[in-house]
């Protein structure tokens, strides 16, 4: 098969990248960087192992066992300082507005509190991004404050973040319009695959369990490989600190409107001084939903989970060790033909086991981690209850990362390497009780080394440049399409430049190239699927992509603001397209895949803006605008989302707050080739919540308080999106 490789004005740019990163690895000299401590603000007690972020760069160090940690190449005040506590508790971020005559910075830390209303823009601890990417965390405590259903509902204040084409319950996130796959998702650091055509949602977890989820929005090529183009989305589930006392958590909620509930338990304790271990579990039930206009058919579903995390001290660095399982039964796939012809999943099932080191300053290195991981996931899709028609999928998936950073002289150096793939792919489609084996037997391998370094060219003036090296290797037996196999080479680098910061203000302009592997049912599946029956093709090349970014950044006491400029270029566009065999079809229902050589190209800007303001008031503002077509023809892309606008207020009153959301959505007038045009809407949420005392609290949070009519995905055939519902939740915790 035919080899992938980047020519012309891409060789020019990974190339430039490349000089950049092998030139700051050579450097040398010395500096002193930023010496830092973490230390509890109440008792002054350093923090060990604590993950250490600036807002607005890049990386992320530990503190060593005095709390003390040390940053290249060396801020400029003033800057923000994000500490994530072990066992995942991220703090308040701290401003440091002058570097003290000693050079040593000393951090207090406390929880977040005020500033749970929002997410929290410049940080992304547990992703490796380049500078000008936008970066964001969504806190434990604004989940908790929300209560959303899923992973896309969880992400609804970042700016750039969209719902994909796939409805309700199994709804996909995309960062900035590219999804079917073109957006990766990590589960403590180990990736979510699919082979669904609206790419991984990973809708069978539960916010319940999660810690707090980042997001790291542009390109993610050189750290992560294939399916990074918009960005990386990082899910953190609960975590535990060695040696933490005893905690136990519990949640119980109901809903109206979106009628069910759902219960969860977490339980933490410690294993001797140096271990912990946590055992969550939930189970929700929710029926079908009301929208304004009445019941929605086939939009109910439940599920079951189960998280056990053990964490122990060993030497430098903790060891944990995570088992998930996830079990979806009867998940609604609700369209305008539910009446006639209902679309769901019988049943989905998820399971993932991950053990990782992260290790602080070690000899010479200034971080060291190794993540492993190994996991199983089976589900159907069937049309009628009677399931004449249905599609059964199994596989699983593994990966092996490690990274390991050091300082040489004024220049941060990381090297990593990133095993990952898929095996035993199987698929059967039953029509009408014939059986008939689609694949039999599939698998994918990559295997991917990179480097990035980053340096001070001068004290307000930072390099950065990143280079990474791919081969890929899927192979297919049996099944429909026989035997089949392909081997794919690629490269991926970016190069960027930061100035500042001027009295809090940055800026930085940068060049991404990165690929895109087709995920193994885009070559080998022939069969069913949720809009009709597709071919897949054995041929198809890999995407690639050349991004340009520029991102402009302030930060100050109680105020932070950020504004992202994006322009991006998709060549061998992987694309569905309607079969010729059948031109009669209205709509078609028989399709094919095929690569657009002349590609697509997207442009965006988007907004972040936080502000704490006197009286306990915090506000957060988030907005977007972007355009995608193709190149030859300048067709509207799929996926692209319509205008957007979301401002978050929240005022605390002592154990009780309030909060309010409010998003406005702009008229898509320019649908994609497989969607439709929906008219422009804005959206109400109101919450609050009051804590009785330590150990309950009781939170209500209102959705669509004014009962607004919008479609519940942009595709053919959508039902109408949930009216007013309501949920009532309630927090046990001692």
């Amino acid at each position: 098969m035919s080899k992938s490789a980047p020519t012309g004005p891409v060789l020019q740019g990974v190339a430039a990248a490349s000089i950049a990163a092998v030139a700051l690895f050579l450097a040398a000299g010395s500096a002193l960087g930023l010496q830092g401590r973490v230390v509890m603000e109440a008792t002054g007690t350093p923090i060990a192992g604590a993950e250490v972020s600036v807002l607005g760069l890049t990386g992320a160090q530990r503190t060593d066992t005095d709390g003390r940690f040390l940053w290249l190449p060396d801020p400029v005040a003033p800057f923000e300082v994000l500490i994530v506590l072990p066992g995942g508790r991220y703090m308040k971020p701290f401003l440091v507005t002058s570097i003290p005559a000693g050079g040593l910075v000393t951090i207090p830390v406390r929880p977040i509190v005020e500033e749970s209303v929002s997410v929290t823009a410049g940080a992304a601890p547990s992703i490796e991004s380049p500078p000008a990417n936008g970066t964001t965390i969504v806190p434990k405590a604004d989940i908790e404050s929300r209560q959303p259903a899923n992973l896309v509902e969880t992400l609804e204040n970042v700016a750039g973040v969209s719902r994909g084409p796939a409805p309700a319950h199994s709804a996909v996130p995309a960062i900035r319009g590219l999804a079917n796959g073109r957006s990766l998702i990590l589960i403590d650091g180990a990736r979510v695959s699919s082979e669904r055509r609206a790419g991984p949602g990973a809708a069978y977890l539960d916010p319940f369990i999660l810690g707090g989820v980042e997001v790291s929005r542009g390109p993610g090529s050189v750290a992560y490989g294939s399916d990074a183009f918009g960005g990386v989305i990082s899910a953190r589930t609960r975590d535990v600190a060695p040696g933490a006392p005893p905690h136990v958590e519990a949640i119980g909620d109901y809903g109206l409107g979106i009628p069910g509930g759902r219960v969860g338990v977490a339980v933490t304790s410690p294993v001797g001084q140096d271990g912990g271990i946590l055992v969550a579990g939930h189970y929700r039930s929710y029926e079908n939903y009301d929208s304004p206009d009445g019941e929605v058919l086939n939009s109910g579903y439940r599920d079951t989970g189960v998280l056990v995390s053990v964490a122990y001290i060993l030497g430098p660095g903790t060891l944990t060790a995570g088992w998930q399982g996830d079990y979806a039964r009867d998940i609604g796939i609700p369209t305008s033909a539910s009446v006639i012809m209902p679309n769901f999943s019988p049943e989905e099932n998820s399971s993932r086991f991950t053990l990782s080191y992260d290790t602080g300053p070690v000899g010479g290195f200034s971080r060291i981690a190794l993540l492993g991981f190994i996991g199983s996931n089976d589900g159907s899709t069937a049309i009628f209850p009677s399931s004449t028609e249905r599609v059964d999928v199994s596989a699983k998936d593994f990966q092996v990362r490690t990274f390991a950073e050091r300082f040489v002289g004024p220049v941060r150096v990381e090297v990593g390497l990133d095993v990952n793939g898929r095996y035993g792919l199987h698929a059967v489609d039953v029509t009408d009780g014939m059986v008939k084996t689609s694949v039999e037997d599939a698998h994918r391998a990559d295997i991917g080394g990179y480097l990035t370094a980053e340096a001070a060219l001068l004290p307000q003036l930072t390099l950065q440049g990143g280079v990474r090296g791919d081969g890929v290797r899927t192979v297919n037996e049996g099944g429909d399409l026989g035997d089949q196999s392909t081997s794919n080479s690629a490269i991926a680098g970016n190069v960027a430049l930061t100035a500042g910061s001027f009295g809090g203000f940055s800026v930085t302009g940068q060049y991404a190239h990165g690929f895109r592997d087709p995920v193994l049912s885009d070559r080998y599946f022939v069969g069913l699927f949720g809009r009709g029956f597709i071919r897949g093709n054995p041929n198809l090349e890999f995407e690639t992509s050349n991004q340009y970014d520029v991102a402009l950044r302030y930060t100050n006491a109680g105020f932070r603001t950020a504004f992202y400029m994006y322009d991006y270029h998709i060549n061998n566009l992987i694309e569905q397209y309607p079969n010729p065999l059948y031109p009669s079809e209205r709509p078609p229902r028989h399709f094919l895949l095929r690569n657009r050589s002349a590609g697509a190209k997207l442009q965006g800007l988007e907004l972040e803006a936080q502000v704490a303001l006197p009286a306990g008031f915090a506000v957060a503002l988030a907005g977007q605008i972007e355009r995608g077509a193709t190149v030859d023809d300048d067709r509207s892309l799929d996926g692209i989302p319509p205008e957007s606008l979301t401002l978050q207020v929240r005022k605390g009153f002592g154990p009780a707050f309030v909060q309010a959301r409010w998003v406005a959505y702009a008229g898509d007038n320019s649908p994609g080739p497989t969607q439709i045009g929906r008219p422009g809407y804005s959206l109400l949420d109101l919450g609050a919540g009051y804590s009785f005392f330590e150990h309950f609290e009781l939170q209500a949070y209102v959705r669509n308080v004014l009962n607004k009519t919008y479609l519940n995905t942009p595709t053919a055939g959508s039902t109408l999106a949930p009216g007013t519902s309501a949920t009532l939740t309630g927090f046990v915790r001692f």
